[in-house]
């Protein structure tokens, strides 16, 4: 019952909540690794950089180990530290879509739009079409003074936002 409590707050974005749910979970189910990681995305979603970053470090298992370095970069790159977050990047597979991203979004931090969009646009190329990475080319492209593909990336989500998922189309019962 806590886990679906703690799964229900972070569902409706009630991180502080979640955090305390997940983190009574883990005291009762120490061995519970997936505790401890929602623990930390919770923490994280919730501002609380530095704690969540301490949950992080008490994670050892190699299962989880690329969700765990992702929820660093993600952290450090909040905490405005891009230097430790390319440093821990360097450990994911070069190759990986994440990675590809991950350097994307470090690239962006640092202000170097047109190298991020690259590889925004290298990630896509990989995996296919994603509203997300389409976002940030388009945000690339806006923070470079240049609207008219920026538009026309938004363009493209709209479109195909209305596309898949008519019922939320405007007019609609």
């Amino acid at each position: 019952a806590l886990s679906l409590l703690g799964y229900c707050y972070y569902y409706i974005q009630d991180y502080e909540n979640a955090s305390d749910c997940y983190e009574q979970l883990t005291k009762y189910y120490p061995d519970a690794e997936d505790y401890k990681i929602y623990h930390a995305q919770s923490l994280y979603k919730g501002g609380e950089y530095e704690t969540a970053q301490k949950v992080c470090q008490t994670i050892d298992n190699p299962e989880h180990a690329n969700k765990i370095t992702q929820l660093q970069i993600a952290i450090q790159y909040e905490l405005e530290e891009v230097s430790h977050a390319r440093s821990i990047a360097e450990s994911l597979e070069m190759d990986s879509s994440e990675a590809i991203i991950t350097e994307g979004c470090l690239l962006f931090k640092e202000e170097k739009y047109e190298e991020a969009r690259q590889k925004f646009q290298e990630a896509m190329n990989s995996s296919g079409y994603q509203c997300d990475l389409a976002y940030n080319i388009a945000l690339c492209y806006y923070k470079m003074k240049q609207l008219a593909p920026s538009l026309k990336h938004i363009a493209d989500i709209i479109e195909k936002g209305v596309r898949e998922h008519p019922e939320l189309g405007v007019g609609s019962n």
